[in-house]
C-alpha cells in the first residue's frame, strides 16, 4: 500500500470515505449476525440487592416470643409454648 500525502486530500472526500467505510463495516455486522437492522439492546437480570431466606424467615417468626414464655415458665416444653401461641390467635 502507497502512503498517501493526506495535507492534499480535501477534508470533504477523507469524511466521506470514512463514512463510506463505516457503512460497509456496519452493514457486514448486520449480515454476520442474521439481522436485518440494528438488534434490540439485551436486557440484563440482576439480583436483588438483598434476598430474603423465607423459610428462615418462617423459622423465627414461628419460635418468636419463646424465650419470654420459658422465663415465665420454667420447664416449659416447645408444645406447650406453641400450643399457647395457638390460643393467643
Amino acid at each position: 500500500m502507497t502512503d498517501i500525502d493526506l495535507s492534499t486530500v480535501p477534508l470533504s472526500a477523507l469524511t466521506a470515505e470514512i463514512k463510506r467505510r463505516r457503512d460497509e463495516w456496519e452493514a457486514a455486522q448486520n449480515d454476520l449476525s442474521g439481522f436485518g437492522g440494528t438488534s434490540a439492546p439485551v436486557a440484563i437480570t440482576k439480583r436483588a440487592k438483598h434476598v430474603r431466606n423465607t423459610m428462615a424467615d418462617a423459622a423465627v417468626e414461628r419460635w418468636r416470643g419463646w424465650d419470654d414464655y420459658r422465663a415465665k415458665h420454667p420447664g416449659a416444653k416447645p408444645k406447650e409454648f406453641f400450643a399457647w401461641k395457638k390460643k393467643q390467635k
